[in-house]
């Protein structure tokens, strides 16, 4: 069965802050004004997150156009610690603060219900905690619900909140991102570059809508893509944050998706890659698409944005349906050497298949299969 993607709404920024009162000072994408209504504890960022992608418009859309079959929402959450959480640094004032007066509002279970409702998506409702993943992994369970259990639409609603101190600290102490110590000493986010090297956290949610062709048709709705697969794999790796240099993870998780969609590799021409640009992954995830994939290019969206953890996988996406649509791939930022597959500079939109990749800690690699081609 045919699915498509028919309404979707971003929220990101390349606005970056400092922030020097925390444990591990850095540098993010910060949207402040995402804080305006938290100090009453009632509220929190999530919830103003949630509050800028299910707009008015997609919210009627579902509404007004019913379809014949069921209606599911999912949440891509990312981690347990969605909302934040206790950090070394709880007492020490920031900006960031913000208190529950309510503590189940933090829950993912609790928040997804309540979004469900707002769409009228009874039907089912679930939530995951792929890590970063878990855009994609949604994607996959989409496309399961529609072709096999008689689903007409599924909402995703994808995000968390990276700004937390709990996540902040965790980033900072396992050092996995830039930090302002980092900064001193000249690091510049990018990725698949001899030179400049990994990302900067940053705020970002996406909200997706997906349809079968029996919706599309019924409500002559209009298609953004096609889903034609989505597949999560893992590899074989004790470590569940690490990295095989052969990315093998990342190639069960394209060769999965290309045996879903029952396309043969020459037909991806386009590539959004993880892209976090640290080491491990960049040849990771490197050697992992030339061993799968002929000619393609490919591109990264952290680099702009940041990195949006459970947000990614689908907020990515949709940027780069964005640019599709516009004519233009966008290159991967900070590059310093000319390279015309992983792009350092802008390129043409290729006539072709677009594969999204995505990857999440805890040994979770995730692809899937787009046609823009509509």
């Amino acid at each position: 069965m045919k699915t498509y993607l028919t309404k979707y709404k971003t929220l990101s920024t390349t606005d970056t802050t400092v922030l020097s009162d925390l444990v591990y000072p850095q540098r993010i994408h910060w949207m402040p004004e995402l804080y305006t209504r938290v100090k009453t504890g009632l509220s929190y960022v999530p919830h103003e997150m949630a509050n800028r992608v299910a707009t008015k418009e997609i919210v009627d859309y579902v509404r007004d156009n019913p379809v014949y079959g069921k209606t599911a929402f999912l949440l891509a959450g990312g981690s347990q610690g969605w909302a934040g959480g206790k950090a070394k640094d709880q007492d020490r004032p920031s900006e960031l603060d913000y208190t529950y007066k309510m503590g189940m509002l933090t829950m993912t279970n609790i928040f997804a219900g309540r979004m469900a409702s707002i769409f009228e998506a009874y039907d089912y409702v679930a939530t995951d905690a792929s890590a970063c993943a878990s855009g994609i992994k949604c994607m996959m369970d989409a496309k399961n619900l529609i072709d096999n259990l008689g689903f007409d639409r599924v909402i995703i609603l994808a995000l968390e909140d990276p700004s937390s101190k709990m996540t902040l600290e965790f980033f900072g102490q396992t050092k996995a991102n830039i930090l302002i110590a980092d900064e001193e000493k000249g690091a510049i986010p990018s990725a698949f570059d001899s030179k400049n090297s990994g990302f900067i956290i940053g705020q970002g949610a996406a909200l997706a809508v997906f349809e079968s062709e029996r919706a599309v048709n019924k409500n002559k709705s209009y298609v953004n893509a096609k889903l034609l697969s989505a597949w999560i794999s893992a590899e074989q790796n004790s470590n569940p944050i690490g990295q095989r240099a052969d990315g093998q993870g990342y190639q069960r998780a394209i060769r999965g998706a290309l045996d879903a969609a029952k396309v043969i590799p020459s037909a991806i021409k386009l590539v959004k890659t993880h892209g976090t640009g640290t080491l491990t992954n960049n040849t990771a995830e490197k050697n992992a698409l030339k061993a799968t994939l002929d000619s393609f290019i490919a591109t990264s969206y952290k680099q702009h944005i940041g990195h949006t953890v459970a947000a990614s996988g689908l907020l990515e996406t949709c940027l780069l349906l964005d640019d599709v649509r516009n004519g233009l791939v966008p290159a991967i930022k900070n590059r310093t050497e000319e390279d015309k597959v992983f792009l350092s500079e802008p390129a043409n939109v290729p006539d072709g298949l677009m594969l999204s990749l995505a990857a999440g800690m805890g040994n979770i690699y995730a692809a899937a299969i787009f046609d823009y081609r509509l």
